[in-house]
């Protein structure tokens, strides 16, 4: 074979080589570049799914508000236009009504297929309306308009902004928290069960919550609050007795026992510093002042959110709890008066609910004071030990339905 026509055959046979390699390497990369964006494609469906942010022809954002509130159409604004910017769809919004503070419009959005339901309101209607939610996929939005917004408050969102309350309920990161599950017992005998998220309680704050004036609270907001608690702070201590988990009961005189999932009040004071939204456990609180001093110790731990134990407010953390009073007690449930009651049962369903925007970052290095005043209660059946608390857990990150509530709003 002529030298010349082999040195081209092998020229021509190494160049169709080297461009069978490029074509391969090429090839290889952009399947690598594909799957990698058949992935990011499924990452995102997968978080659109997460968040609720899909459309399927049906509302995937319901909006439950509080249409007598004056910032009602400012907000319902806000997340018509988040909506369509975010390409939501139209949102499904539902008014709540005097005699429904959100429980029937909840259970609307979900038979809509709403994925995500925003309750903008007071504590009444976001209560009313996760306790439809509580079980659920669906996820909870929050946008504050009411006096306390104490779950608000808890869970982080910046609830003088409702701009940026309609983000976080709409984008917010979804983190669970955990739900209290209430069974009250009303002096008729009749029974009604109830959620809460953030505190119940009876004695004094049930008396302040039923006796604080509504044309005080629409011009001093929750400062009306501190008004009906100097009317009513010197109240007798009533009787009770407590069961938490497997332990043996306690019988107690208290001025207030409060049921905390979470601890914070009004103005950043931190009330129950062990009680976090998402532990596991709630926190029952016992006080039992008897003069003004006692209450002074309270008020300074509450102010500078001291976690020194003091002998007149007793907290204890347990999974499940029982209330049995000697006496009708005025009840409260996430700021909402329900009544007398003489007998409370209480569990926690942990993980219960999805909430949006929740920062989780909680207090820590607080461990419940597990003593009581020798003087204040007596063990039954000569019973003398004690509770033993359960410690708090927390995550890290930001973030079966139940019977309506019939809650108020606040």
């Amino acid at each position: 074979m002529d030298p010349d026509l082999l040195l081209w055959l092998l020229v021509a046979s190494a160049a169709v080589h080297v461009i069978a390699v490029i074509v391969l390497i090429r090839a290889q990369i952009t399947t690598r570049r594909l799957h990698e964006e058949i992935l990011e494609l499924r990452r995102a469906r997968d978080r659109a799914a997460e968040t609720s942010h899909e459309v399927d022809g049906r509302p995937t954002v319901a909006l439950v508000i509080n249409a007598s509130k004056p910032e009602a159409d400012a907000v319902a604004r806000l997340v018509h236009s988040a909506c369509s910017r975010s390409s939501l769809g139209e949102p499904l919004v539902l008014p709540t009504t005097p005699e429904d503070p959100g429980g029937a419009m909840a259970r609307e959005a979900l038979d809509a297929g709403a994925r995500l339901v925003i309750a903008a309101g007071g504590d009444g209607t976001v209560r009313a309306v996760a306790a439809h939610l509580t079980g659920t996929e669906a996820a909870l939005g929050v946008v504050p308009m009411g006096t306390g917004n104490l779950f608000a408050r808890n869970i982080g969102l910046p609830h003088h902004d409702l701009e940026a309350c309609v983000d976080q309920a709409l984008h917010g990161r979804p983190h669970r928290v955990d739900t209290l599950e209430l069974m009250l017992e009303h002096p008729d005998g009749t029974q009604a069960r109830h959620s809460s998220l953030v505190i119940a309680g009876g004695g004094l704050d049930a008396e302040v919550m039923s006796d604080t004036r509504d044309a005080l609270k629409a011009r001093a907001g929750w400062l009306a609050y501190g008004e009906a608690g100097m009317r009513h702070v010197t109240g007798r201590r009533r009787t009770l007795t407590v069961a938490l988990d497997d332990q043996p009961p306690h019988t107690h005189k208290v001025r207030s026992v409060l049921l905390a999932n979470c601890g914070m009040l009004q103005a950043g004071m931190v009330l129950v510093p062990s009680a976090q939204f998402d532990d596991g456990v709630f926190d029952t609180a016992l006080f039992s002042p008897r003069h003004a001093l006692d209450w002074a110790k309270i008020v300074a731990k509450t102010v500078t959110r001291s976690s020194a134990d003091i002998p007149v407010m007793t907290v204890r953390q347990s999974h499940t709890g029982r209330l049995s009073m000697t006496e009708p007690m005025p009840f409260q449930i996430d700021g909402d008066p329900v009544g007398d009651v003489v007998g409370v049962e209480a569990s926690i369903r942990p993980a219960s609910l999805r909430v949006h925007g929740v920062a989780t970052s909680g207090w820590t290095g607080w461990s419940p004071t597990t003593a009581d005043p020798a003087d204040d209660w007596e063990p039954e059946h000569g019973n003398t030990s004690q509770i033993t608390a359960v410690p708090p857990r927390r995550d890290s990150g930001h973030a079966a339905g139940t019977t309506p509530d019939e809650a108020g709003e606040n």
